[in-house]
């Protein structure tokens, strides 16, 4: 049993389940309550920011509470990285059968490589170990053991499905048995007899 307090004036409910308040979804007790008042739609205040499109416009921060920038600048970031891999894979497409276009194409991504990293303000993002280091605030391990996995003994475990005619088969080659139900000499027992009442 949930108790759900209504309020007229607002048109706002909260329930002692508390789902809206953990989930930021509101609950059924609730959208009960709403439905049986007559409200063609969910009221405003029900509508979190964070499921709609605007979600997208609001501020965002990192886990140190610092102001990341803007989203929609950041969209358009993605946006031009996205191209700019798709224009680095088809020159490398277009250069693949040519050895000396791939060096040429090589010298100029080192020679713009070094240019990154003689400015200063791009040389702490040349290491991605190291922004990893920052994000989890742990440094990286100097040696990595992965364990082999576990064997799964799946080999046999399950039987063929046999098709209607071996079934067939398998059942006419089988040896006729007296049936303690219909005593006939047949390849059924008594416990799969057609004869047997709810079989």
């Amino acid at each position: 049993m949930h108790t759900v307090r209504y309020n007229p004036e607002n048109n706002s409910a909260d329930c002692t389940c508390k789902m809206y308040e953990r989930e930021g979804i509101p609950c059924r007790h609730i959208l009960w309550v709403i439905k049986e008042k007559g409200l063609k739609s969910l009221p405003a205040a029900y509508v979190k920011t964070r499921w709609t499109k605007a979600a997208m416009n609001m501020p965002m921060f990192d886990l140190g509470g610092n102001l990341i920038e803007d989203t929609t600048k950041m969209e358009a970031v993605k946006k031009k990285v996205g191209n700019l891999w798709s224009e680095i894979f088809t020159c490398v497409s277009m250069a693949e059968n040519n050895e000396d276009c791939l060096d040429d194409f090589m010298k100029l991504i080192d020679g713009f490589k070094q240019s990154l990293l003689s400015r200063g303000n791009l040389q702490a993002f040349a290491d991605k170990g190291k922004q990893m280091e920052t994000l989890v605030d742990c440094p990286m391990p100097e040696e990595i053991t992965i364990l082999d996995p576990n064997k799964s003994k799946n080999k046999g475990t399950q039987k063929r499905i046999k098709g209607k005619r071996e079934q067939a088969i398998e059942q006419h080659q089988k040896p006729l048995r007296l049936c303690r139900t219909c005593q006939q000499m047949a390849t059924h027992d008594s416990h799969n007899c057609p004869d047997k009442v709810g079989y």
